[in-house]
C-alpha cells in the first residue's frame, strides 16, 4: 500500500513536472531573460537596499527625518523636517539585477521595456507659507556594461499651501525601454527621496511617505523583450585577427566597410587611418561592429586618441563564442578613437 501509494506520488510528480515544462512559460527564471522576442521575466526578489540622510553640518542642524526600505515586502519609505533656514533630503532606494542570454535563434542585440507593477503610495508634503518641499520618487534602469541607462520618474510631489497636499495612488504601473545586448547585465532600481526645505523658508517644511500608513509599495517588475535583431552573420576572421565595421550588423557594404588589425597592433589615433586610398574619410568615431579571431586575447577600444577617456574591453566570452560584438545602442556605436589588441 504505501510503496503504491509512494509511486503514484513520483508518478504524479513527473507528470506535473512534464506538464509545466511544455505550457508556455512566462519567463525562462527570475533574475534572467533571453533575447527572444516576446520573452518575459517576472523579478519579485530585490537584493539591493539603501538609505541615506544628509551630513552633518555645524550650519544645518534643525532638520530631522528618517528612512526605511524593506525588500521582502518591497516598500520604502522616507521623511525630511526641516525647520526654517535649514534643509535635509532623506532617501530610500531598493535594486535588483538581471542578466540578458543571446536568443534561442543566436540573437544577441535587442530591446527590452522594464515595467515596475502593482505601484501603490500615500504620503503628504506640508509647506506652508512659501517653505520648500517635494518628495521624488523614480526607477533607473542601467547596463553594468555598456552605461546605456534609462529613467522614469513615478512621482514627483511638491506642496505650498496652508493645509498639506495628499499624493495616493493604488496599483499603477510605470515602464521604460532601454536597448539591451547578450551578455548584458541590467540593474534595475527605485529610489524615494524626501526632500524639506531651502535654507531660506520662513516655516518648519514637512515631507511624510514614513509614519503610520504612509509609504511606497510595489509587487514587481517585468522584463519584456519588444524586438531583436537576426543573429549576426558570421564571417570567421584569421586567428590574429580582428575586424572592425562601420555598421552594426558586420557586414562588407563596400571594399571600405571593414578596417582589419591584428594581434599586438596598437592604434594611438583612428583620424590618422584613412578608410580607403581615395577617400579623405578615416576611421575616427565609425566602428559599429567588431569581430575577434580566436588567438586573441583582448580588444580594447578608447573614446579618445591616444588612449584616454573612457574604455571597454571585448573578448569571446562563452555566451558569444564567435566574438562578434555590435556596438549598437550600448554606448560606443562610433565613439572609438584609439584602439589596442592584445
Amino acid at each position: 500500500m504505501i510503496s503504491s501509494l509512494k509511486k503514484c506520488i513520483i508518478v504524479s510528480l513527473m507528470l506535473a513536472g512534464i506538464l509545466t515544462f511544455l505550457l508556455p512559460a512566462r519567463a525562462l527564471c527570475a533574475g534572467s531573460v533571453p533575447l527572444n522576442k516576446g520573452a518575459i521575466a517576472i523579478m519579485t526578489r530585490f537584493d539591493e537596499s539603501g538609505k541615506g540622510s544628509p551630513e552633518p553640518s555645524f550650519l544645518n542642524l534643525q532638520y530631522g527625518g528618517s528612512a526605511d526600505t524593506n525588500a521582502a515586502r518591497k516598500t520604502l519609505r522616507a521623511m525630511a523636517k526641516a525647520s526654517p533656514d535649514s534643509k535635509a533630503s532623506y532617501w530610500a532606494k531598493l535594486g535588483t539585477r538581471f542578466s540578458v542570454q543571446k536568443g534561442s535563434g543566436g540573437e544577441t542585440y535587442g530591446r527590452a521595456r522594464i515595467t515596475l507593477y502593482g505601484l501603490s503610495y500615500s504620503g503628504t508634503v506640508n509647506t506652508p507659507k512659501a517653505s520648500a518641499g517635494k518628495v521624488t520618487l523614480k526607477m533607473t534602469i542601467s547596463s553594468i556594461q555598456s552605461k546605456a541607462m534609462a529613467e522614469l520618474t513615478l512621482l514627483n510631489a511638491s506642496g505650498n499651501g496652508t493645509s498639506p497636499k495628499i499624493y495616493e495612488k493604488e496599483k499603477a504601473d510605470g515602464s521604460a525601454d532601454i536597448h539591451v545586448t547578450a551578455g548584458d547585465t541590467i540593474l534595475v532600481e527605485l529610489e524615494l527621496v524626501a526632500s524639506a526645505g531651502s535654507g531660506f523658508q520662513k516655516s518648519p517644511a514637512e515631507v511624510d511617505f514614513y509614519s503610520g500608513k504612509k509609504k511606497v509599495s510595489f509587487e514587481g517588475i517585468r522584463v519584456e523583450i519588444l524586438d531583436t535583431d537576426p543573429p549576426l552573420p558570421i564571417a570567421t576572421p584569421l586567428p590574429g585577427q580582428v575586424l572592425f565595421y562601420d555598421n552594426p550588423r558586420c557586414l562588407n557594404v563596400k571594399p571600405e566597410s571593414c578596417l582589419i588589425l591584428n594581434k599586438g597592433e596598437q592604434v594611438d589615433d583612428l583620424t590618422q587611418r584613412s578608410r580607403s586610398q581615395d577617400s579623405a574619410e578615416t576611421w575616427n568615431d565609425r566602428i559599429a561592429c567588431l569581430k575577434i579571431g580566436s588567438d586573441v586575447n583582448r580588444v580594447t577600444v578608447y573614446q579618445n586618441a591616444n588612449f584616454k577617456g573612457r574604455s571597454r574591453s571585448f573578448t569571446r566570452t562563452v555566451s558569444n563564442p564567435h566574438g562578434v560584438w555590435s556596438l549598437h545602442g550600448n554606448g560606443w556605436d562610433r565613439d572609438i578613437s584609439s584602439i589596442v589588441i592584445e
